[in-house]
């Protein structure tokens, strides 16, 4: 592999032993903020654990990044607007 790309990743790299639990916590804060079933969960869970081990890091941070909860879409501090049309 002379004139291989510097950044290209080796297909046998191992993964961290703690990347599938922290992929798998992070599924489940998702499903949680979501409140998600449990059934949800377990589908979410099986999806997880299905996924090939080189792709868990890119999954870990697509489920970690900032998103918004169902709660900041219902504002109970929010005052009522009148709606005159």
């Amino acid at each position: 592999m002379k004139n291989a790309p510097r950044f290209a990743r080796k297909a046998s790299a191992a993964v961290p032993a703690a990347l599938p639990s922290q992929v798998l916590e992070a599924s489940r804060r998702i499903c949680s903020d979501m409140g998600d079933s449990a059934a949800a969960f377990e589908a979410m869970k099986h999806d997880v654990l299905a996924t090939p081990p080189e792709l868990l890091a890119d999954l870990l941070a697509a489920l970690s990044r900032p998103r918004l909860t169902r709660g900041a879409f219902l504002s109970h501090h929010a005052p009522a607007k009148e709606c005159n049309p």
